[in-house]
């Protein structure tokens, strides 16, 4: 098992770079894994001398044993997503749910859609299956409340820090019934696509 995080590198800039760095080094401290800070400022200065100029996806990984590992790949655009409504997998790890790591068996689902949309047993929706989940509704923008039910993600933590988002649960029923009457619109919020539209799949 590793930690990961998946970042937008763009012309030598890693966006949201202070919340990747602050994420990975609190899970690596839940997970008991050695977080080597030097190591990481170099290997993401290498990173970003190197790759100067285009769009990338990468994704730096921590290794159980405490070193860093890294992949880069052309980010290809992508604004648009379908989604389904599915509830969560049973019997899944607290510590699973809450950091980003190489398991991700319980994200994973065979669907006929781009995204799996993520609820509860209660019916609280929870996140997308790649990232966090936006809501827009009367003008305002609003993501769930977290109870350490899903992944922080940091797009979304910086859209709560800049005041642009803030957080209101929504209930699949409540949901479905808003989409129906084209009473909500619905967002992926995830490092690479940043803020892309979803249409549910009902």
């Amino acid at each position: 098992m590793y930690l990961f995080e998946t970042m937008k590198l763009e012309n030598g800039h890693i966006a949201r770079l202070a919340y990747h760095k602050q994420r990975i080094s609190q899970s690596s401290n839940k997970l008991n894994m050695t977080f080597n800070e030097l190591d990481w400022e170099r290997l993401i200065h290498s990173i970003q001398s190197e790759y100067q100029e285009g769009s990338y996806r990468l994704k730096v990984m921590l290794q159980e044993e405490g070193h860093f590992d890294y992949l880069v790949a052309p980010l290809t655009s992508k604004s648009y997503f379908t989604a389904s409504l599915v509830r969560e997998h049973s019997n899944t790890s607290h510590l699973t749910i809450i950091n980003k790591t190489s398991n991700r068996d319980h994200v994973s689902y065979d669907l006929d859609t781009d995204l799996a949309l993520i609820f509860d047993k209660n019916g609280k929706i929870l996140e997308f299956n790649i990232g966090n989940v936006m809501f827009k509704e009367n003008g305002y923008y609003y993501t769930p409340h977290y109870n350490e039910d899903f992944l922080l993600g940091c797009m979304r933590q910086s859209l709560i820090d800049e005041g642009c988002l803030q957080e209101k649960n929504y209930y699949v029923d409540e949901l479905i019934e808003k989409l129906n009457t084209n009473k909500v619109e619905v967002f992926l919020l995830n490092s690479l696509r940043e803020v892309a539209d979803v249409t549910i799949y009902l």
